[in-house]
């Protein structure tokens, strides 16, 4: 639709009550000022939605409106019709019906683009109406992410003509075209958009000997991101362009690389990790997106309930000992630090930090890197932070007894130190030291607390909705009597485009809290295994990671089967000691 829209249309939208007159009037200066459509105005102006809009424009031209997310697409007639056409024009293949095709298009009164269509297809069309949003959607769902752009690509390459390659060389060649590293460039940061568009935490690029697979985890779940099957050919090049983009020796393909890249979309800022490794296909990529703004958490926004709320804050109150967070990786127990850190900081603290990687820059904290390259490790670091008498010191993980033995003595020395170990619950800490070499009676006269903590994913508030579940084996899982069932709000999601199908969006976070009470300390002392500590600890009160699960599926926050996937390594009590 162009800047001058038909009067008709836009009584239309009067009639049908989507838009009042006085405002109206205001999109229409607002489209005339930026040089933009109204179509494009009243949403943006919060007037009217996308969907509304273009029901209204398929009644003015006389054509179906059709929501294609609702509809499903077919890929097979997809395949037949070039990305490249698809893209150019903004059309997406619906369906056949009796030799004629189906086409969406968002641009009904365009005069000449159906006929367009018709030229390049060389065949009956009839168009149906859909929105640009559902247009973009549905392409990146049939193409694949950069389609149009990958389609350029080969064939500008293919206008050059035929390349000679060596055997076993092909995976390695470069391309040198300036109009194709342009292309490589745009691709890269298409597939980078579309991942924080996604809220995408890691992005996987995965050579294969034939294939070249892209992936995307989402809420801790691996999604291939649909790529143009066309993709492999590019490999080499979109390695390097993320090399260059990390600072990275783009002619060293034999050894592991890492690097960062800064980014900015809209008002947020992104870290973006990326780690390069060599396979006999090809370099593998993985590119970790940190969004600045979940990393800077405040300790509301974790997820605690209340009473761990109130015990964990206990615990950083504590003038000096060790804290430890506990998990898997990517369970968030950065993050999780972080906010106590950020809590923590006052002017009357000296808090230092050593991490690596750092994952996000912290104001009115010094922190420091690792460099294990230049023999720069986190006991080496420790030692060197207790020079600038620090109160409080961030440990980013305890990996060996170097490191747990140095942050024992910053401890002794009067010193909060929070630290990360992975085990799979809380009681499973002191285990751990214990078998890095730690004498048990450094460790009880230490550790303030160990809190496990997991990410289990939300349901989904778009396609949420209540459910009966199994009622028997929830009782059995979860240890629960019929008055614990009671209210219970139990919520599923369906599945939407919104959460990619799933049920979940997002993620909160479930904690167990271990405090080191006299009564722990001494099994610590008798080398008391992981279970036994955590059996003690629940007869005293301890609410296990199940248990903080439950309290969600109970207010209708996650399933319980989310809850028991999560848990499952985690549960002594259910399965046995630990």
């Amino acid at each position: 639709m162009g800047v001058a829209e038909p009067k008709a249309f836009e009584k239309l939208l009067l009639h049908r009550g989507i838009i009042d007159e006085s405002r109206l009037d205001r999109a229409r200066a607002e489209a005339q000022k930026n040089d933009m459509s109204l179509l494009a105005v009243i949403p943006q102006l919060g007037y009217a939605t996308q969907e509304s809009l273009y029901e209204v424009l398929a009644e003015f031209c006389e054509m179906p409106f059709v929501m294609l997310s609702r509809k499903g697409l077919e890929k097979e007639i997809a395949q037949k019709t070039p990305a490249r056409f698809a893209t150019h024009y903004g059309f997406v293949p619906v369906e056949e019906r009796g030799g004629v095709l189906v086409v969406a298009i968002s641009d009904p009164l365009n005069p000449q683009l159906l006929d367009d269509i018709r030229m390049v297809l060389r065949r009956r069309i009839d168009p149906v109406v859909t929105t640009p949003a559902e247009i973009t959607r549905a392409t990146k769902e049939l193409y694949g992410v950069g389609a149009d752009t990958m389609e350029k690509m080969l064939i500008e390459a293919e206008a050059e003509g035929p390349v000679l390659t060596l055997e076993g060389a092909s995976i390695e060649s470069d391309l040198g075209d300036d109009t194709i590293d342009a292309s490589i460039i745009k691709f890269v940061n298409e597939l980078i958009l579309e991942a924080i568009q996604s809220d995408t935490t890691d992005i996987h690029i995965e050579p294969f000997e034939d294939s070249l697979r892209v992936r995307y985890r989402i809420d801790g779940i691996l999604h291939q991101a649909p790529t143009p099957p066309s993709i492999r050919g590019f490999h080499a090049a979109i390695v390097s362009r993320v090399k260059i983009m990390a600072n990275l020796n783009i002619a060293e393909k034999r050894l592991p690389q890492d690097g960062k890249i800064l980014a900015n979309f809209g008002e947020n800022r992104y870290d973006l990790r990326v780690s390069i490794l060599p396979t006999p296909h090809g370099e593998t990529v993985n590119i970790r997106i940190l969004s600045r703004s979940s990393m800077a958490m405040s300790m509301d926004q974790l997820g605690f309930l209340p009473e761990d709320m109130t015990l964990f804050n206990r615990f950083i109150s504590r003038p000096h000992g060790i804290i430890l967070v506990t998990g898997p990786t990517g369970s968030g127990k950065t993050t999780t630090l972080y906010a106590a850190l950020a809590k923590l900081n006052q002017i009357d603290r000296k808090i230092l930090t050593i991490e690596d990687p750092i994952e996000y820059q912290l104001s009115g904290i010094s922190q420091m890197q690792v460099q294990p390259r230049i023999g720069f490790d986190f006991s080496l670091g420790l030692r060197s932070m207790l020079r600038h008498d620090p109160d409080i010191m961030l440990v980013g993980e305890i990996r060996d007894y170097e490191t747990a033995e140095m942050a024992i003595r910053s401890s002794l020395t009067g010193h909060l130190v929070l630290s990360t170990l992975h085990t799979n619950d809380s009681a499973g800490a002191v285990t751990r030291l214990i078998d890095m070499g730690i004498e048990p009676f450094l460790i009880s006269s230490t550790l303030i607390a160990s809190v496990a903590q997991r990410l289990v994913r939300k349901n989904c508030t778009q396609c949420g909705e209540a459910w009966e579940p199994d009622r028997e084996l929830l009782k059995v899982e979860f240890e629960l009597s019929d008055e614990d069932l009671a209210g219970a709000r139990f919520i599923r999601g369906t599945g939407c485009e919104h959460c990619r199908h799933t049920g979940y969006r997002g993620r909160i976070a479930i904690y167990e809290m271990l405090p080191f009470t006299d009564a722990i300390k001494e099994m610590t002392l008798q080398r008391a295994n992981a279970g036994e500590i955590k059996k003690a600890a629940l007869k005293r009160g301890m609410k296990t990671l199940r248990d903080a699960g439950w309290r969600r599926v109970y207010s209708g926050e996650t399933t319980a089967e989310e809850v028991l996937r999560l848990t499952a390594d985690a549960d002594p009590v259910h399965q046995g000691e630990s």
